[in-house]
Parts: structure tokens; sequence; C-alpha cells
């Protein structure tokens, strides 16, 4: 479906994120996949899309490819204001997917369970799960600190979590 025929059949406010079809005037709910069923009456068919790629196609005119990931800045999925949406690769999407998970849960740093002075730090990388045994809790607590650094500026490259945004 293109974006003029999206134009024809939906509405979309910048401002709230909001998108409505023209017809009832009702407001798209997508299911928690994030996916909406839209009708077009015109072609007879029906068509499942991300309702994120929905409102980008109708802010900019552009459907996305394939190959590109609608970012929003805040990582509130269901946020679709127009200054929150931002079209990335799949590559730099997944980088900021993997940074929010290690600096959220994935950066721990637990003791050996055989050795009681030793401790295992454990982080996400390339999607696994990565772990390094250290001998004290000096240079773990430094490594976590690298690692917890390293994936912030991953975030703050691309993300902003102002509220007013």
């Amino acid at each position: 479906m293109t974006p003029e025929r999206l134009r024809e059949i939906l509405d979309y406010d910048p401002l709230s994120g909001t998108i409505t079809k023209k017809k009832s005037k009702r407001v798209l709910q997508p299911d928690p996949d994030g996916l909406v069923i839209i009708f077009d009456s015109q072609n007879k068919r029906s068509i499942k899309m991300k309702l994120d790629r929905i409102a980008y196609a109708l802010a900019f005119g552009i459907l996305p490819k394939e190959d590109k990931r609608v970012l929003h800045k805040n990582l509130n999925q269901s946020d679709n204001r127009l200054n929150n949406l931002q079209l990335v690769s799949r590559q730099v999407y997944l980088q900021i997917k993997e940074a929010y998970r290690n600096l959220t849960t994935g950066i721990r740093l637990s003791a050996h369970p055989t050795d009681q002075f030793c401790f295992v730090l454990h982080w996400y990388e390339d999607g696994a799960e990565r772990s390094k045994i250290l001998q004290d809790v000096v240079p773990a607590r430094e490594l976590q600190l690298k690692l917890q650094l390293k994936y912030s500026k991953i975030l703050t490259k691309y993300c902003v979590f102002d509220a007013d945004l």
C-alpha cells in the first residue's frame, strides 16, 4: 500500500501521534506485537502493518524499506509522535535494543559459584550472553563500568529521554 493511499484512508496527528480512520474517526489500536489491520475498500484487500511504520509513512510520505526500522527516540513503542520517530538501519536498531537490554538487566556482577574470591560479569553482545571470570572485585567493577559506559554511549547517540521531547 502506498503512502498516498494510506493518507486517503487514515488521518495522522503529528502532535499526539494518534492515527484514526477517516470515515469512522476510530483510533487505530495495535495488538501486542504493534500490528494493525487496515482494510482498503478500493482494492478489497486488508493489510497488516506495524503502527509505527504507518505513522512514519503518513508523516514523511515514504514507506520505510524492509532493511530499515522505525526507532522511537524515547524507546516507548506506543509513542508515535512525529518528533519521536527516526528511521535507522536494522543493524543500528539491534545495537540500540542490545544496549537498552544491557543497561536495564543485562550487565550484572555475581559471585563465582565455586571460588569465593572470584566474580563473574555477565552481559549481552551480538545477541548472545557473554561472561567473564575476574579474580578481584575492583577489576570486575571497572569492567562493569566500562561496559555500562559503552552501551550508554550507543543509547545517547540515537535516543532522547527528556520528558518534553
